[in-house]
């Protein structure tokens, strides 16, 4: 089983954390040269050590084991919809075509002024990232509006109701990323994180500028 992961991705983790090798053996409680070991791939972790690396970069053995698999180099063409398998409420499916990588959808929007994109029916248990190459896009996810141009990039949870629409006509790309993958859950949180701090501080400012002297 094994022999398809490459656990060198330990070693990524470990070190986005600030960590030695000596202090990820520490908080795990494997020996320094099974963490060295493992990280090289000159050994191949028991499930015991597995769980214990995995508790202390703070994932599930799973999540782990999911960012170690050794991905196949995967070629796919780009297919237009078949608008057949879609329901009426679905809008402008014939302007997409999408490519299939296990869970996960890449898709090419390109699309003429006032044309509208909601297809909410590809949308499985995903994140969505979506990164505009021309014209100028209107976003709204649930009841927010985002204005995208050129080289602008978003990522949302792509569960929430949302839909395109080009103010101008351009292309744009959007990336399903199944939500078992940990990394984009963490990449969130931080974001969401950061902004409630940047509310707080703001908040903090407008108080003292409010304040007589």
């Amino acid at each position: 089983m094994f022999n398809e992961y490459n656990f060198s991705v330990i070693r990524a983790l470990r070190r986005s954390m600030g960590w030695t090798m000596e202090e990820l053996a520490d908080k795990s409680g494997v020996t320094y040269p099974t963490v060295a070991a493992v990280e090289t791939n000159k050994s191949l972790p028991s499930m015991k050590t597995l769980d214990a690396l995995s508790g202390a970069l703070q994932f599930s053995a799973s999540s782990l084991l999911s960012m170690a698999e050794r991905r196949v180099v995967q070629i796919r063409k780009a297919e237009p919809i078949k608008t057949d398998k879609f329901e009426k409420g679905q809008s402008g499916i014939e302007n997409l075509k999408v490519a299939h990588f296990d869970k996960g959808k890449l898709i090419r929007v390109k699309a003429g002024a006032g044309e509208k994109i909601h297809v909410m029916k590809l949308h499985e248990h995903c994140h969505e990232l979506c990164y505009v190459l021309s014209g100028l896009v209107n976003l709204r996810i649930g009841d927010n509006d985002y204005k995208l141009s050129p080289d602008d990039t978003i990522l949302f949870d792509g569960v929430i109701d949302h839909a395109y629409t080009m103010i101008k006509a351009g292309e744009l790309i959007t990336v399903h990323i199944p939500k078992d993958i940990r990394i984009i859950e963490t990449l969130l949180d931080s974001m969401e994180s950061k902004v409630a701090k940047l509310v707080r501080s703001e908040k903090k400012i407008a108080k003292s500028e409010k304040t007589p002297e």
